[in-house]
């Protein structure tokens, strides 16, 4: 049943994030996260809706901000917020991997942003921190799915769980 779930919210928020809105708002609060581990990397995709993060930004600093415009994105805000909210660790306890920017797009009302880590060694676990946009909206999900070795796991972040660990080998 859980499994059922899973696929019906990943489906509805894959709908909800690339489907043109006839009122120009959504009405979920949700991001869907790929991460493929493929030998010493993890390529990672995230897709979100760029109001949510603009209100976020409105909500620290009282001015708006449009994200799309060039240069928007490299902000040190915007920088700090996406490291802060998504953190990938081998341990619960080690330090954070650093995340590299490859490029973020916008289409429609989405925001899809690009990424990877650059793996030292084959970790045993990884260590996910997931809570994007949850200080700002209680209802954000952020649905992860984790492919490697021709396996996936799905996991699913809210305000009440930001955090879960994956068990590689």
């Amino acid at each position: 049943m859980k499994k059922i779930l899973f696929l019906v919210l990943v489906l509805l928020s894959g709908f909800m994030l690339f489907t043109p809105m006839l009122a120009g708002a959504h009405p979920l609060h949700v991001s869907v996260t790929n991460i493929t581990m493929e030998e010493n990397m993890l390529n990672i995709s995230i897709n979100t809706f760029v109001d949510d993060w603009e209100t976020a930004y409105f909500h620290y600093y009282g001015k708006p901000i449009d994200l799309r415009m060039p240069g928007n994105t490299d902000n040190q805000w915007f920088c700090d917020y996406l490291e802060a909210s998504f953190v990938v660790r081998a341990t619960k306890e080690g330090e954070p991997m650093e995340l590299v920017t490859d490029t973020i797009t916008f289409n429609e009302l989405s925001m899809k942003l690009e990424l990877h880590i650059n793996l030292k060694d084959q970790p045993k676990t990884l260590y996910i921190y997931h809570a994007m946009l949850t200080d700002i909206f209680a209802d954000q999900t952020n649905l992860l799915i984790f492919s490697a070795g021709g396996k996936q796991k799905g996991i699913k972040f809210d305000y009440n769980n930001k955090e879960d660990e994956l068990k590689l080998r």
